[in-house]
This record gives C-alpha cells, sequence and structure tokens, in this order.
C-alpha cells in the first residue's frame, strides 16, 4: 500500500519532470495528477507546495547542485529529485533532513533505477553537510548575480530590469509577494449582492475577505483548492479573477446600450465583466484565435449568464473592414510574455525563450495597429498586459502613438482606486507590480480617439 507522503512526492516529482522535460504546465499537469485521487487537503498542499516551491527556486537550486555535482547529463528523473531534495532541505524546515534524503533515495529506485540512488543519497547528504557554508554572491560586490540568485531569475532578466527600471525597482519587482495562499474571485452583480455572496460562502465553509481596492467586486477566499466545483462557481454567482484583471476593465468604463470589442477574449473574464458592469445591456463582440479556447469563452459565458456576448474565432491581427469606427470602446488584452504573474506560474521564468520576443513585439504591434481602425470617433482604446517589460507595455504604446495622429493617452486618475495612484507612469498610463501593489503585474493604457 502506498502512504501518503510518497503519493504527494511522486506527483510533485512527475509535474515537475513534465514541466522541465516535457514542456507542460505546471498548473495543467497537477491538475491532471490529482484528478480522480483520493488525497486529503494536507497532502495536495504538500505536493503543490513541493512543486511551486522548487520551480520557484530552480535558477538558484541549480546553482547549489552545480557546486556538488554535474547537471548537464543528469537523468531527468535524477535531476528533479534532486531539485526537489534541495528545496525541502533549504526551504522545508519541518521535514528532516534525514527524511528527505530517505524518501529521494526511494524515489530515484523507484523511476531512475537503484543504480543511481547512491548517487542522489550522496549528493543531497553532501548538501546537508555543506549547506551552512553555501553563500549567495554579495550585494555590494556583485548585484547582478545578488539578484539573480536572491530571487532566482534568469540572469538576463534581471540584467533587463535594471536596465530599464534601476536597481531598486528591479529588486522590488523580482521580490515574492508576501501572501499567495488565497484565490480570488469576482461577485457577478447582475445575479447575487456582494454581501449575500459572502454569506453563501461562509455556509459553504469558505471565509471570504474583502479585496485590496475593487472592493465592490472582489473578494479573497481562502481553502478554496477546488473553488470551480463549488456550488456557487457552476451557479455562476462568481468567477475566478484577479484583481488587476477587473481594473482594466474598471478603466475600459463600459456603458450600458455600447458597442464593445474585446479583441483577445478567452477565457472570458473580463468580457463577462464587461457585460456585468453594461447591466447585461448592449452588445459586445468577443474574438479569440484559438477554437478550444472560444469553446472555453462560450462554457464561461453560458454560467455567468452574459447574454449579449457574442464570441468569435478571429485573429486580431488580421483587419475586418466592415467592423471600421463600429465600436466605442475597444479592448486588447494582449499576448504577452506573464512576467507580471511569474509569482503564481513560477515556471514561466524557467521557459522564457529571449529570442521570441521580438516576434511576440510585432504581434502586440499589429493587433493594437489594426483593432484603432474599430474605434469610433471620441471612443477608448484599453491596452493592457500580464506583464512588466518595456517592450510589451510603454514602447507598443509609444510606437502606436507616433504612428497614430488621431489617439492620445487618455488619464483615468478620476477612475483610478486611490490607493494605486503611485502607480501611475504618467496620466493614462499604470505599471501594477505584485510586491507593491499585492496583485498581478498588469500594465494598463487607456487611449482615446480624438478624430
Amino acid at each position: 500500500m502506498q502512504r501518503k507522503s510518497d503519493f504527494a512526492r511522486e506527483t510533485a516529482l512527475k509535474v515537475l519532470k513534465e514541466v522541465n522535460h516535457d514542456g507542460k504546465y505546471a498548473n495543467i499537469s497537477l491538475k491532471h495528477h490529482l484528478r480522480g485521487k483520493r488525497i486529503d487537503d494536507k497532502d495536495a498542499a504538500f505536493a503543490t507546495h513541493l512543486i511551486y516551491g522548487t520551480l520557484e527556486r530552480q535558477i538558484t537550486i541549480d546553482w547549489i547542485l552545480e557546486k556538488f555535482c554535474r547537471l548537464k547529463r543528469a537523468n531527468p528523473w535524477v535531476l528533479n529529485i534532486l531539485r526537489m531534495g534541495c528545496y525541502q532541505i533549504f526551504h522545508m524546515d519541518r521535514v528532516p533532513d534525514s527524511a528527505v534524503c530517505n524518501e529521494s533515495v526511494i524515489l530515484c529506485k523507484k523511476y531512475a533505477g537503484p543504480a543511481l540512488a547512491g548517487f542522489v543519497n550522496g549528493v543531497l547528504r553532501n548538501i546537508v553537510r555543506n549547506k551552512n557554508r553555501i553563500k549567495l554572491p554579495s550585494k555590494e560586490k556583485n548585484p547582478i548575480e545578488y539578484l539573480q540568485l536572491t530571487y532566482s531569475y534568469p540572469v538576463w532578466l534581471v540584467e533587463k530590469w535594471v536596465q530599464d527600471y534601476g536597481f531598486t525597482t528591479a529588486e522590488m519587482m523580482l521580490m515574492p509577494v508576501r501572501e499567495n495562499n488565497y484565490i480570488t474571485v469576482r461577485v457577478n452583480r447582475n445575479r447575487i449582492t456582494r454581501e449575500k455572496l459572502k454569506e453563501k460562502l461562509k455556509v459553504s465553509g469558505i471565509d471570504p475577505e474583502d479585496g485590496l481596492f475593487m472592493r465592490d467586486e472582489a473578494l479573497r477566499v481562502y481553502s478554496a483548492r477546488d473553488i470551480e466545483n463549488n456550488r456557487l462557481y457552476k451557479e455562476g454567482l462568481l468567477t475566478v479573477q484577479g484583481e488587476s484583471s477587473m481594473l482594466v476593465v474598471h478603466l475600459l468604463d463600459p456603458k450600458e446600450g455600447e458597442t464593445i470589442l474585446d479583441a483577445c477574449s478567452a477565457p472570458g473574464g473580463k468580457a463577462t465583466h464587461i457585460a456585468e458592469r453594461m447591466g447585461n445591456r448592449g452588445k459586445i463582440i468577443a474574438w479569440d484565435i484559438h477554437s478550444q479556447r472560444i469553446d472555453l469563452l462560450k462554457r464561461n459565458i453560458d454560467r455567468m449568464g452574459a447574454s449579449i456576448i457574442n464570441p468569435q474565432l478571429h485573429n486580431a491581427c488580421n483587419y475586418m473592414p466592415n467592423f471600421n469606427e463600429k465600436f466605442d470602446r475597444v479592448l486588447i488584452d494582449a499576448p504577452c510574455s506573464g512576467w507580471g504573474v511569474i509569482y503564481k506560474k513560477p515556471d514561466i521564468k524557467n521557459r522564457v525563450d529571449r529570442s521570441s520576443l521580438t516576434d511576440l513585439y510585432d504581434v502586440q504591434h499589429r493587433i493594437i495597429s489594426t483593432c484603432a481602425h474599430y474605434v469610433k470617433a471620441g471612443g477608448v482604446l484599453v491596452y493592457s498586459t500580464c506583464t512588466m517589460n518595456i517592450e510589451e507595455n510603454q514602447r507598443i504604446i509609444e510606437r502606436f502613438l507616433n504612428d497614430n495622429s488621431m489617439f492620445e493617452l487618455d488619464d483615468f486618475i478620476d477612475l483610478l482606486p486611490e490607493k494605486l495612484n503611485d502607480s501611475i507612469i504618467k496620466p493614462g498610463m499604470i505599471q501594477l507590480i505584485p510586491s507593491r501593489d499585492g496583485v498581478d503585474g498588469f500594465f494598463i493604457a487607456r487611449l482615446k480617439r480624438t478624430g
């Protein structure tokens, strides 16, 4: 009979192997391995902590492991067993070092073969003996390497952020979010009041807290690992959505009866939010380029009762002349590098490909340049990303404005929650930083068509 600790560690190992060597996403892989399994919340939490903790610290973990063994030719199973072991030794004080070594040997025998078990045991026990001697680089003598290994980020990204934002802001961007054990949900106010939803959540065993700044709409819920199976979610009384994402729609400021385009819509959090803010009166066209994501969008539209949304399969880069100047407001939540949500999805920083960024910038520019044609005179265009990258954010807007004299930045200070005023870059532009603002790292720009 398999012990629970075996299952949790084996699940973590399988997910890490799939993420690091098969290119899968951690959240999808973890859901797959937990689906249909009888595992209590404590063991699921242990597996989740081990997976995301190892991924979050993986760059630094590999730096440590390189001091004790060669990683380049390591068996994939062995490499991820060592990474898990190293994470537990340095970051999980409640797990005895002896247990880490023993459990790692058991995993190695099962997944990589008995011949490599002695190697795993030797490396981890050597790390245990020497862990107090391992020192990170000096902040004064080697500031870039200090940031890279203190916060476990790719060195090229650290260098870029220091160059773009300066050392102090770059370090703030690299810092982990202090509290990240909750899910943020948006109240569907077309179906229920915020206070009534709070009461229903409490009855279902979930104690909600108010959001940080979107207080009329956002609730933080704890101990809700499987919120999507909750009856309240299925009935469309709430949906999972971060406050930064809600802020995008707040700054779009949709009105009843308007015609609105959501150009990169799936899975539909912002589109259904727009419909809610419009009182489900008006018209919303919602595009996405992938058919399977359109299916997901349709399911969320139905669940939330957002009947004014018309989902369409379309690539927002491709010009639609029949839509010229047809929309009061256009939202572009552009495809991006996702660097603003690394704290929730740490596998992003281990898969970032510098060479693909130029292509991404071109796609973003094409989308905003194309969709600008659809905005009526006097209408609003909002461009957003979930990243902290000047090239994907300010530079895209600057380039667009240089090419389009009929648009200008539109100051949204009257719409912005006051506590976010310090995050404004310039009137009409804001950059949220997770460790400073306590939410996802979104960039939002609001533009107005003047002619």
